[in-house]
């Protein structure tokens, strides 16, 4: 039968409670960056950009341009690369080295090419020998 003063029902056993009496460490906030929040994702630009069905030659090329996007006929840009740095060497190797060494140097045959829109400058491929 029920008796007040009996504690009936029975009381739950006296543990202490979270954060008060010093039996836990109080609640603390979440380090920096671990909140209940999702992670911010910056996404880096990319360096290579690949333009789908053109294929980038040592002659100025047709395409699209993925910044401007507009139709465009490819500025190019020669620069001096690993073949004619080789055709240097061999030629130097050899006993080409009062001058003839250089010419390597001077022919757009023998350089890497840099395309570039018209429009907006953006490099859109480089073309390399070797």
């Amino acid at each position: 039968m029920y008796e007040p003063d009996k504690g009936y029902p029975p009381s739950a056993p006296a543990y202490p409670q979270p954060g008060v009496g010093g039996a836990y460490p109080p609640p603390q906030p979440p380090p920096y960056g671990m909140g209940g929040a999702q992670p911010t994702v910056v996404m880096a630009p990319m360096t290579t950009i690949v333009i789908m069905g053109t294929s980038f030659a040592d002659s100025p090329t047709s395409c699209t341009c993925p910044v401007c996007r507009q139709n465009v006929v490819t500025r190019i840009q020669y620069n001096t690369g690993l073949l004619a740095w080789l055709i240097f060497g061999i030629l130097c190797f050899f006993g080409c080295w009062l001058g003839c060494c250089l010419i390597p140097f001077c022919l757009d045959s023998c350089k890497d090419v840099d395309h570039f829109c018209p429009n907006c400058n953006h490099h859109l491929s480089k073309y390399k020998r070797l």
